[in-house]
């Protein structure tokens, strides 16, 4: 019993260790960064953290999570979009679905922009770190489409 036991504590542990890491980006921007391949977004992604550097992965986490829950801007004759979700409450309302899809899925519609990466030193402890991240929008919306989380394009007419 003890050891069955234990064995659910360590997989629910691991679990949540996965999906905690990037809880640790308590707070990210993302904007436009000029012009992407056709059906891509190139994005740069501010990420703000404790430490100096941070993996590819996280790069790519918050490029896709904003393209679907925030959209972004950039400057006059830079591409913009709005967020893919429509509702404001998306992840909390399909949460175990974005759980699983940010635990690996979400790697396969994002590359980082290889000598992309800065590292700003701010004022009070922390840094601002940045990367360009292309973003595989129409492949992202496609998924996103097929496992009903947001409406088709051509659903509205």
């Amino acid at each position: 019993m003890n050891k069955t036991f234990f064995i659910l504590f360590l997989t629910i542990m691991f679990s949540y260790n996965a999906w905690a890491e990037y809880d640790k980006i308590e707070k990210y921007e993302i904007q436009s960064a000029g012009t992407g391949v056709e059906g891509t977004y190139l994005v740069k992604v501010l990420i703000y953290s404790k430490t100096n550097k941070l993996s590819d992965d996280a790069y790519k986490y918050a490029a896709v999570h904003g393209c679907i829950f925030r959209g972004f801007s950039g400057a006059p004759g830079m591409t913009s979009a709005p967020p893919m979700a429509s509702s404001p409450t998306l992840e909390e309302d399909r949460e175990e679905y974005f759980k699983t899809f940010f635990e690996s899925t979400y790697m396969n519609f994002a590359s980082v922009v290889e000598a992309s990466y800065k590292v700003i030193r701010l004022k009070k402890k922390g840094y601002k770190l940045e990367a360009t991240v292309q973003v595989k929008k129409d492949k992202l919306r496609h998924e996103l489409e097929k496992s009903g989380i947001i409406k088709g394009l051509a659903s509205g007419f």
